[in-house]
């Protein structure tokens, strides 16, 4: 009981923040589902997402077809309430050319402390561009999606063999890379990071969280960064590289022999691995140990 009247107390004192900034705040006890379902055949190569307080998951199909399950949330003190302000949740779906956006959002500009918001599942072709925004929840996608952007204030992010370049951006939660190509920009401010890929470039960084990478590196400069906890990178045997790493509270370790230029510790180095390396890796953390390993 002290708990939950503890939680309580606080979701209060944030309704009475917002309501002093002329927000509208709904504490929701019930809530509402209503699905607005749309197919596209074909030409769209390109969606555009923009949901709040919800997911969205996205699984790549064999056609062309795009269809899109928007699952939108009433919240009430009552289920008639709740059922009443489904009509407070406005959805749009706009194709334009080659590019479809979904889009939805209160229209009472209301701030809720509940339930309220929409959830996005949808079925695209290998290959299209995705951009994908949702101010909290979590953002999946599975198959050979194109290049994406996804932007989550509040949820965890999981790519499952994409295709295309990756910018994934979430202010709270895991981020998990199977795939992609060219440059992979993760960034996460509490949580961790995992990659396996193969000939990307890498820009990786959590305030809060180990970051692990497995595969081959391309050419060019990689950084991977974390203030509180180590990074693990897992590397083919052959890979020539440039490495500067350190850590504050910590040890580094390798597996490869690195020709060390400058002074070095056990918490710095700095060196190359083979000849001529046209790769070069930046890894630091503030609290935890780097290791590279080679790929057995």
């Amino acid at each position: 009981m002290k708990r939950l009247t503890t939680v309580f107390s606080l979701m209060l004192m944030a309704a009475f923040a917002l309501s002093a900034c002329g927000a509208h705040i709904n504490i929701n006890l019930f809530t509402a589902d209503e699905v607005i379902s749309q197919s596209y055949p074909s030409g769209i190569k390109r969606v555009t997402v923009d949901v709040f307080n919800g997911s969205i998951d996205v699984i790549t199909g064999t056609d062309a077809l795009v269809k899109v399950d928007v699952t939108k949330r009433g919240g009430g003190n009552s289920q008639p309430d709740a059922q009443s302000d489904l009509k407070n949740v406005e959805v749009t779906m706009t194709a334009d050319g080659d590019t479809l956006r979904v889009i939805a959002r209160r229209t009472d500009r209301g701030v809720d402390i509940g339930n309220s918001g929409a959830s996005a599942n949808i079925r695209v072709p290998a290959g299209t561009t995705l951009d994908l925004r949702t101010s909290n929840g979590k953002v999946s996608m599975a198959g050979p999606v194109g290049d994406t952007i996804v932007r989550t204030s509040n949820g965890g992010i999981e790519v499952k063999a994409a295709t295309g370049q990756l910018d994934l951006t979430t202010s709270n939660g895991q981020i998990n890379v199977n795939g992609g190509i060219g440059q992979l920009t993760l960034d996460t401010s509490n949580g961790g990071i995992s990659i396996t890929s193969d000939n990307v470039i890498v820009a990786a960084r959590t305030s809060n969280g180990q970051i692990s990478y497995t595969g081959a590196l391309a050419n060019g400069n990689h950084s991977f960064r974390s203030n509180n906890a180590g990074i693990d990178i897992t590397l083919p045997s052959n890979t020539n590289f440039n490495v500067d790493a350190n850590t504050s509270n910590g040890k580094i370790t390798s597996d490869f022999l690195v020709s060390v230029s400058g002074s070095t510790s056990d918490s710095e180095l700095r060196g190359s691995v083979g000849q001529n390396p046209a790769i070069s890796i930046g890894l630091d953390t503030s609290n935890g140990n780097i290791d590279i390993r080679k790929s057995r």
